[in-house]
């Protein structure tokens, strides 16, 4: 079944022609755009209508202070004696909720809960493995910093990361405090060695299990990153020990992701708070390795590409929220709003857009599941075929006012669509799906 006719089942022989048509006009009209472009707007030699910085891309206030990993959402949840229950009993008559779609996400969940103590992926079990330096390899060097850097990617990959981005550690984005258990140890203690690198590991999930959320379906493809998240971390920090560094691999803990991945180049701060990258969307999974190898000023650097600029116009994933977590403020701001509740998760002083986790998080434990809601309605969440690329590049440089309208299209063309019950019957179905751009 072609990608086309997974999105027009169900309509007239005309009406899936006029939607074709239509497709095809917008992709036609986003070419002429970007083939007029205004002389003061260039394609970069380094991406089409992408920015790099030197510096980090957002403002961060002189006031910002780290916080524990004891403060974000999911601990204050359990503190206040809030429980999930992901184990719903299976449903054969709702879609996304059968036993098959919950032994699907079982299994995906399994690789994580065996490496809790090695690399976890779900903090909270044990304390990650910290690799000191291979005594046996003590003389080792590399060529150049530009030949590390192009090894270690190249080492992730091989364990399994769809995106590697390599930055030099920013004190900022770490934990002053991880948890095992109810206990609360000092970051710098737990590490052991004081890091000079992080590599951000990117993990894409599943476009048509994702398509099926807020399922127990959708959780399968979110827990499977889970368990690449933590096989790779682990065996790249083991990699890392033995050419004779220090380094650990974790998923969420010792530190914030998000940031820690736009300062490697991975993507955008987005309105739902996720990580957005250009052919991802905000469909990724995050690890990281922390290690005291130095790569001098050979670091990759954050880039922009017009993510918060569709974000102002585009409300697709605030519309949808079920927990109406996720804001409708126009603009991204310092601090969380001044709205009586309390936002203690919220860790403020970085200009982004703040979401209500506490309301997200209630909103799992009462549908039994991890919802992604918002990643299913994301215009940049789509399947990698050149003519979403394309607009994709052209969101880069269109004036603000066509991303509403392109954001409209996005429905008409039968994209996320939030509570889809036809979902689970395309993810299983039996000739098999492939998104790689040809169509399964």
């Amino acid at each position: 079944m072609s990608e086309l006719t997974s999105h027009t089942e169900g309509l007239s022989e005309q009406g899936k022609s006029r939607r074709n048509l239509l497709k095809l006009s917008a992709v036609g009209g986003v070419a002429m755009v970007t083939g007029g472009l205004s002389p003061k707007v260039k394609a970069r030699e380094d991406g089409f209508g992408v920015i790099r910085h030197d510096q980090f891309p957002q403002d961060v206030a002189p006031t910002y202070k780290r916080f524990s990993e004891m403060e974000t959402s999911f601990y204050r949840f359990a503190r206040a004696g809030k429980q999930f229950a992901f184990r719903p009993q299976p449903d054969e008559n709702k879609p996304g909720m059968t036993s098959i779609d919950m032994a699907l996400k079982a299994g995906g969940r399994t690789f994580a809960m065996v490496m809790k103590d090695k690399a976890p992926a779900y903090e909270g079990y044990a304390l990650p493995q910290v690799f000191k330096p291979n005594p046996f390899n003590p003389e080792f060097k590399f060529k150049d910093a530009a030949t590390a850097h192009a090894v270690i990617k190249r080492a992730a990959r091989h364990y399994g990361a769809d995106l590697v981005g390599i930055s030099r550690h920013d004190p900022r984005w770490d934990y002053t405090h991880v948890r095992t258990g109810d206990q609360a140890h000092k970051l710098e203690e737990v590490m052991g060695f004081k890091p000079k690198t992080v590599i951000v590991l990117g993990f894409e999930t599943s476009y048509e299990g994702l398509r099926a959320a807020p399922t127990a379906l959708g959780d399968a493809a979110q827990v499977e990153g889970y368990s690449k998240m933590g096989k790779t971390a682990y065996q790249l920090a083991a990699f890392m020990h033995f050419l004779g560094f220090h380094s650990v691999g974790v998923g969420n803990s010792y530190g914030l992701s998000i940031p820690q991945a736009i300062a490697a180049g991975l993507g955008e701060s987005s309105r739902m708070g996720l990580l957005v990258n250009h052919k991802y969307g905000p469909r990724l999974r995050l690890a990281k390795v922390y290690t005291d190898m130095e790569l001098e000023e050979y670091y990759d650097k954050p880039v922009t590409f017009g993510v918060q600029s569709f974000c102002e116009n585009c409300m697709h994933c605030a519309d949808n929220c079920p927990s109406e977590a996720i804001p409708h403020d126009p603009k991204p701001s310092m601090e969380p709003p001044k709205d009586g509740q309390d936002w203690g998760f919220s860790n403020p002083g970085v200009r982004k857009w703040y979401v209500n986790c506490d309301k997200c998080l209630q909103y799992w434990a009462d549908s039994k599941t991890s919802c992604s809601t918002c990643v299913t309605t994301c215009p940049y969440n789509k399947p990698d075929f050149w003519h979403h690329r394309l607009i994709d590049k052209a969101n880069t440089i269109v004036p603000g006012f066509m991303h509403k309208m392109m954001s409209e299209m996005d429905l008409l063309h039968g994209y996320g669509k939030a509570f889809d019950e036809a979902a689970p019957a395309v993810f299983w179905n039996e000739k098999g799906r492939d998104y790689d751009g040809f169509g399964g």
